[in-house]
């Protein structure tokens, strides 16, 4: 399925969380800049000038499992376990120093199964930016999921991002779209690790594909949320 075909921003970004908050890649007219900004600054980097692909789950059920991840999943074989499950929001909202028996039994009540320590974590993310995109519903952002943005820029599943073959991997998945990827790697914002900066790369090539009615989604009708773009 495409993207929208409503008109859409001028410029595109892709964000990804980074140690202390989020990092920015963004794309006007053909430069791609970085900026970085605390968990709760999202508003900063989500712009009404801008197409957003962010690494982070918008769209949150009360009850019951989002069918985006489980797809998602689908589309990584053999590295299924890259895809989390995102709890509904009310375990989201007991928050990462919630108990733990707390956080698993609300989960198991809502959805099914437990909640993992990864999705706890992130639950000031994930919340910080549902309440950004329910104040303003102008804003264009769309979820993706930097593993299957590489799959399909590579053709295949990629090594694991932390090891050096995944890494130099996703820099030759990256480079026939963005040539000057290495300089652009060399020149992100201190403190930001280049698995982080590689995934806001293949963020912003997915809101690129979004912006110019390119992208697939997961599940493949992306009249409602939720969705993965890629």
């Amino acid at each position: 399925m495409s993207g929208s075909t409503t008109a859409q921003p001028r410029h595109a970004t892709g964000i990804d969380g980074c140690p202390g908050g989020w990092v920015a890649a963004r794309l006007i007219d053909g430069s791609v800049t970085w900026a970085t900004t605390p968990v709760d600054g999202i508003g900063e980097l989500v712009r009404r000038d801008s197409v957003t692909g962010i690494d982070m789950p918008i769209g949150l059920l009360d009850a019951g499992r989002r069918d985006c991840d489980a797809l998602a999943r689908g589309e990584l074989p053999g590295a299924s376990a890259r895809v989390f499950t995102t709890p509904p929001r009310a375990v989201l909202e007991l928050g990462p120093m919630a108990p733990n028996e707390i956080a698993q039994d609300t989960c198991r009540n809502l959805m099914g199964v437990g909640v993992s320590r990864q999705a706890l974590h992130l639950a000031p993310r994930i919340l910080a930016l549902d309440a950004l995109l329910a104040a303003d519903r102008s804003l264009v952002a769309v979820e993706v999921h930097p593993e299957l943005s590489f799959a399909a820029l590579a053709g295949r599943v990629l090594d694991r991002k932390a090891s050096p073959d995944g890494r130099q991997q996703r820099r030759d998945a990256l480079r026939p779209w963005l040539h000057d990827v290495d300089r652009l790697l060399a020149e992100r914002p201190r403190g930001v690790p280049v698995t982080d900066a590689l995934d806001a790369l293949a963020a912003l090539w997915s809101a690129v594909r979004w912006r110019d009615g390119l992208a697939r989604t997961l599940p493949g009708d992306a009249a409602a949320r939720p969705f993965i773009a890629i």
